[in-house]
């Protein structure tokens, strides 16, 4: 099957009555890729196998899988190609993360460092690698045949999707649209930032409220901490990162903590302001309602969740089902109620929140829809990490977990939990704890988790993951000749 072109720009000349632009102007311009408008008034629609909605990690990743396997293929996306991982999420704010320990290591090697200026170097390394997974993306979709449309998709009655003024029946449509930042819903909350809005930040403010205690509020209160951000952090719970393991969630708040960052838990709230160039955070606490409290700060930012990117569509008119929090209800094989529409990534209900997964889901609808029946995915044994510092690294069943799906009976559930201080922080001199906590059924010493705290977390629980995937059991671990000296020779007792 011949593939089709990539590009869908139609150039229009110019009338000849127009006048002449000068160089700066037209080059001050931005540059807009455009559906092809048809000049007929009811266009003919447009035929295609697969329409997938949103060039993320798993819209791409199902639309280059698909046209591989022979499909013609349409990906529609409203803004930059490579979605929140790429743009607004996982590598800009791994990168800044980078940048930050660096900040923080010439911090502690000299009398002083320039936080504003260690920021603004950042950027321009992050807006380089950015670009350049833009231009990559686009690049191998076009290798495979994909045709990239760039704007906003709905539904009409009928089910077609349309884009500006064209109109595309396919046989199989898939919505991989992401999730965005939830707003503050209190007054004044359109003032805050957004940790989309950080990547767009060309310095940092000298003091900054983080409203949120999950796992991006987390990462932004530490990497502006390290960036030289004076930093509150209010936390709605009693506790930080509440799907992780409670004795880790208790080890990084001391660590945050101990790093200057002001941690408020149990604090509600109320009102944001905004008068003489600085934020006013108003919130009250659990433990006293009735006394309203402030902090003061140059900037706010609010990390509290995201909602799935769905609004928009005109899924209701179609019968899609949602659920309570706007996500697509989907079956096993990503079937929304609607059989020809399908879903996969963070626009999904009840879905896992990461790159990896919505990648893997792509590619295996992908290969069921087109005729190659891939093996599925393992997502019992999903690893994820939070990138501050120290960071966090956890695969497996919590101990929370554990005793649950044993019945509620503590007795059948074995923890072991290791604390040292590791050579990195012995050179430095710097008394940070690492912890490392397994959990395992007590009855056969099977490992049911890995949940660590230290630098090298996020590298060491991938491996785990397929420790755990194959059924490693204490005696395994015990038995193991560990690499010494390393940070995890520790998880071998």
């Amino acid at each position: 099957m011949a593939r089709r072109q990539a590009s869908t720009e139609t150039p229009t000349p110019a009338p000849a009555t127009k006048p002449r632009r000068r160089a700066s102007e037209a080059s001050a311009e931005p540059v807009v890729e455009r559906v092809p408008r048809r000049r007929d008034a009811k266009p003919k629609a447009r035929q295609a196998d697969l329409v997938v909605i949103g060039a993320g990690s798993g819209g791409v990743a199902a639309a280059r899988r698909a046209a591989s396997l022979g499909a013609r293929v349409i990906l529609v996306e409203r803004d930059a190609i490579g979605g929140t991982c790429v743009n607004r999420g996982c590598v800009p704010k791994k990168m800044l993360s980078y940048g930050a320990g660096w900040a923080s290591i010439l911090s502690t090697c000299l009398s002083h460092t320039g936080g504003k200026e260690d920021w603004r170097d950042a950027i321009v390394r992050v807006n380089a690698e950015v670009a350049r997974l833009n231009a990559s993306y686009k690049q191998r979709l076009n290798e495979a045949g994909v045709e990239i449309w760039h704007g906003a998709a709905t539904f009409n009655d009928q089910g077609d999707v349309l884009v500006g003024n064209e109109v595309v029946r396919a046989g199989k449509v898939l919505i991989a649209t992401g999730a965005s930042p939830i707003d503050l819903p209190v007054p004044g909350g359109e003032l805050v930032s957004s940790s989309d809005d950080l990547f767009t930040w060309q310095t940092v403010p000298a003091s900054i409220v983080v409203i949120g205690g999950g796992y991006i509020a987390v990462e932004m209160a530490s990497i502006l901490s390290r960036y030289g951000v004076k930093v509150d952090l209010l936390v709605r719970e009693d506790r930080l990162l509440p799907k992780f393991d409670h004795d880790i969630a208790a080890a990084l708040a001391e660590a945050l903590v101990a790093k200057g960052i002001r941690v408020h838990f149990r604090a509600e709230v109320s009102m944001v302001s905004q008068s003489n160039g600085a934020f006013e955070v108003c919130y009250t606490q659990a433990d006293n309602p009735g006394r309203q409290q402030t902090v003061r700060a140059q900037a706010a930012l609010a990390a509290i969740g995201r909602k799935p990117n769905v609004s928009e569509l005109g899924l209701e008119a179609l019968g899609v089902k949602l659920d309570r929090k706007g996500g697509i209800v989907v079956d096993r094989q990503f079937r929304s109620s609607v059989r020809a529409i399908h879903a996969i990534g963070d626009c999904m209900a009840d879905n896992v929140h990461l790159t990896p997964v919505a990648v893997a889901q792509g590619r295996w609808l992908a290969d069921r829809l087109y005729g190659k029946r891939g093996d599925r995915v393992d997502f019992d044994f999903v690893p994820t990490a939070v990138f501050c510092e120290p960071a966090i690294g956890a695969v497996g069943l919590t101990e929370a977990q554990a005793i649950e799906e044993a019945g509620g009976k503590a007795d059948r559930v074995r923890t072991e939990i290791r604390r040292f201080v590791s050579l990195e922080n012995r050179f430095g001199g710097v008394p940070q704890p690492s912890v490392f906590k397994l959990v395992f059924n007590a009855r056969n010493d099977r490992l049911l988790g890995v949940h660590l705290m230290d630098g090298a977390a996020p590298e060491i629980v991938q491996t785990m993951a397929l420790a755990l995937r194959l059924g490693v059991k204490a005696s395994h671990l015990k038995t193991t000749m560990p690499l010494h000296p390393s940070v995890a020779e520790e998880l071998f007792g």
